[in-house]
């Protein structure tokens, strides 16, 4: 009897420092939630944009922040900066501009925190001046002066800005304390740089990009690009149109059988190579404003209202894709996995398809992500 009381003690005793074990586990857990959620990325691939001519540049008219003009109801987002030392404030051109927000936007996309944003954007001031260069030091490249001869990709990758945001933030969530530590030290660990001591100027013009990105208006309309979530109700974004989603939807659905005004878009009078000027007249523009699609693209991520590499667009969302050229492609967004495309199955026609047939089909073209629908600079009434 003795023995087996022994035994039955020692099971006791087993079976409490187990649960106590189980307990300063998820003591841990629960108050660290922050470092966790910080950590997480998803799993939705970002589509790349290229070689690094394509997504970011100068076309287009000049950069309009839409969305920063109107008061929001929505919490004020702050940016969490702990500068240390001088800080440098230059004027950032509109180039350079944009391929902060795109930096930005990765972040966003990966379910990052603001902190993340402004680490890699204060790292690639130092490295590139926003700059995406296409040489450096020995093999560097890209926004980050990332090396492919140390592993970070081929040199199409690095100059390629998603691509190279996406290798940065992979290292950035492993260094231990990122989210707490000076940004020098954290941006050194990813880095390796002979002078990590020049990251720490550039942390409050980090700041104020990523905030002009991140705004408050972006915040709330944000998509983790995480989950396969249902298709969301059409007519809940933040910005106006002279119609609604759901008018522009049933308008698309009309398209294929109005005939267009000649000279509408082209001197034909048909929509070949009109993807961009199709969506505006949806929405019940004449013209959207913006010279191709990549150049819309390009104005909706500066403006904090594209969403790179999400795959959970709601119906009336604008969809870019990468192209061979310039130009890029944009189709519009039914809901239930449908688009409303020109010129996939018939040149100079719109055709209602599965998304599928853009990526996986003839074109096979890389997505880029959705954007709401908005159309700088837009004029001109629909046609259809």
């Amino acid at each position: 009897m003795a023995v087996l009381r022994r035994i039955a003690m020692v099971g006791a005793l087993l079976v409490l420092a187990l649960i106590m074990l189980i307990g300063l586990a998820l003591q841990a857990v629960f108050s660290d939630s922050e470092t966790v959620a910080n950590a997480q990325t998803c799993d939705a691939p970002l589509a790349p944009l290229g070689d690094g001519t394509e997504g970011t540049g100068p076309q287009g008219p000049e950069v309009k922040y839409e969305g920063e003009t109107k008061p929001s109801s929505t919490k004020r987002v702050v940016v969490p900066l702990r500068p240390e030392g001088a800080q440098q404030r230059p004027q950032w051109s509109s180039t350079r501009e944009r391929n902060a927000s795109v930096i930005t936007n990765v972040a966003r996309t990966r379910n990052l925190n603001l902190r993340a944003a402004v680490i890699a954007v204060a790292t690639a001031m130092q490295e590139s001046s926003l700059d995406n260069l296409t040489g450096g030091d020995r093999d560097s490249a890209g926004l980050f002066q990332q090396r492919p001869l140390m592993g970070w990709g081929s040199h199409a990758q690095v100059t390629d800005p998603i691509y190279a945001s996406n290798k940065f933030y992979d290292q950035l969530i492993k260094v231990p304390n990122w989210q707490t530590d000076p940004l020098t030290r954290v941006a050194q660990k990813v880095q390796r740089s002979g002078h990590p001591e020049k990251y720490a100027k550039w942390e409050s013009s980090a700041g104020s990009l990523v905030a002009k990105t991140w705004g408050s208006g972006a915040v709330t309309s944000t998509t983790d690009g995480c989950t396969g979530e249902a298709d969301a109700p059409a007519g809940k974004f933040t910005v106006k149109n002279p119609r609604t989603p759901a008018q522009a939807i049933a308008s698309a659905r009309k398209a294929p059988a109005i005939a267009l005004p000649l000279k509408t878009c082209n001197s034909e009078g048909t929509w070949r190579r009109c993807c961009d000027n199709f969506v505006a007249q949806a929405y019940g523009y004449g013209n959207s404003g913006s010279v191709t699609a990549n150049a819309h693209w390009n104005r909706l991520v500066s403006a904090g209202l594209a969403h790179a590499g999400s795959n959970t667009p709601p119906p009336g969302a604008l969809l870019f894709y990468a192209t061979n050229d310039s130009a890029g492609h944009v189709a519009l967004y039914l809901g239930n996995d449908l688009v409303a495309s020109n010129d996939v199955k018939r040149n100079g026609y719109i055709d209602i398809l599965p998304r599928k047939e853009l990526t996986d089909g003839t074109w096979r073209l890389r997505y880029r992500g959705w954007a709401e629908p908005s159309f700088p600079s837009a004029g001109g009434t629909s046609a259809i």
